[in-house]
């Protein structure tokens, strides 16, 4: 194997010199770093990350922490997505990613802490963490840079990235409205979910905007499931509440909410009007095909890792939260 010492010998240089040169260091001009290279590439010298990683004092690792506790449909096929852009950026950058488990079968959960000190992780991508989950107060503690999906926490090294979650519910139910609906019902997800308050709060808002008077009756909680969603529209069915239009919190409840319709002898959009919020590759093929609110879930992966490596990198960086902006994709549902 080609060794630092072989380059120095056949280049008549330092070992410090081709050190540096290798790992682009200002103080070596442009036309040795290339020499360098270029002979550390004929020779077939494969670079010892980990003795780079252990001189620099730096590991170049990032923790991935994935939590799905109720192991659900839904939002494995959300954080499907959002890994994907995660994985797509750090593709590009010297760190590579550790996988994290939020959630370990016949073990208790570990500390947060104690998996980043024992592994020398530099910084951590959350998906998938809820309203009283542990780790949420390992993270206040601003001991590592973090940067969360769809958790409000922003501190001096923490910060979060999330849809435009207010705005979709505003096109939602603003597409009903202009479609004639004025009595929408709503199904929301879990209340251990932060987004779920902000969705319902964009509801609220979305109905008073249009000037239509918020209706407790027709607001049922689900889980972000297939089956809560058609659980929660036979709920309103059978009590014969009046409504028009459906708006669920997740594209999984708008499909059950269908299936319960055309169950019930009903059609779509004729005598109910569905909307979806996601865009999971199922909205397209469902029947009748789903509108939906679009979250750009590669993006939040993406340039969530983005602002991360911002906080680890640059000591004087404030994190700042990011919103992703969403879309309304017109189909046959609604």
């Amino acid at each position: 194997m080609v060794k630092l010492s072989d380059i120095a010998k056949k280049l008549n240089l330092s070992l410090t010199t081709v050190s540096r040169a290798l790992n682009n260091h200002n103080e070596v001009s442009p036309k040795t770093k290339e020499l360098v290279k270029r002979t550390a590439e004929k020779m077939g010298y494969i670079p010892n990350k980990f003795a780079r990683n252990l001189a620099l004092k730096k590991s170049h690792l990032i923790g991935l922490v994935y939590i799905d506790d109720k192991e659900s449909n839904f939002y494995q096929s959300f954080a499907f997505e959002v890994i994907a852009g995660v994985r797509n950026y750090f593709g590009t950058t010297p760190y590579d990613l550790i996988i994290i488990p939020g959630k370990q079968k016949n073990k208790a959960k570990e500390s947060l802490k104690n998996i980043c000190y024992s592994r020398g992780i530099e910084g951590l991508f959350v998906v998938g963490v809820s309203i009283g989950d542990p780790y949420i107060d390992e993270l206040k503690e601003d001991f590592i840079p973090a940067i969360i999906v769809d958790y409000p926490l922003l501190t001096k090294k923490v910060s979060y990235i999330q849809s435009n979650n207010r705005k979709g519910c505003e096109l939602a139910v603003e597409h009903l409205v202009l479609k004639g609906h004025n009595k929408i019902a709503f199904i929301n997800g879990h209340n251990q979910a932060a987004i779920s308050k902000i969705r319902l709060d964009g509801y609220k808002s979305a109905l008073e905007n249009s000037g239509f008077t918020f209706n407790q009756s027709i607001v049922k909680t689900g889980d972000y499931s297939e089956k809560s969603g058609f659980d929660a529209v036979n709920e309103m069915l059978k009590a014969k509440l009046d409504f028009s239009a459906i708006f669920a919190a997740s594209d999984l409840m708008a499909v059950g909410a269908i299936k319960a319709i055309k169950e019930n002898g009903l059609k779509i959009p004729d005598d109910i009007a569905v909307i979806g919020f996601d865009d999971i590759l199922l909205a397209e093929y469902s029947s009748p095909s789903l509108t939906t609110v679009r979250q750009h879930k590669f993006d939040l992966g993406y340039k969530g890792s983005r602002e991360l490596i911002k906080i680890i990198e640059q000591s004087d960086y404030i994190p700042k939260k990011k919103r992703i902006d969403v879309e309304l994709v017109i189909r046959d549902s609604a």
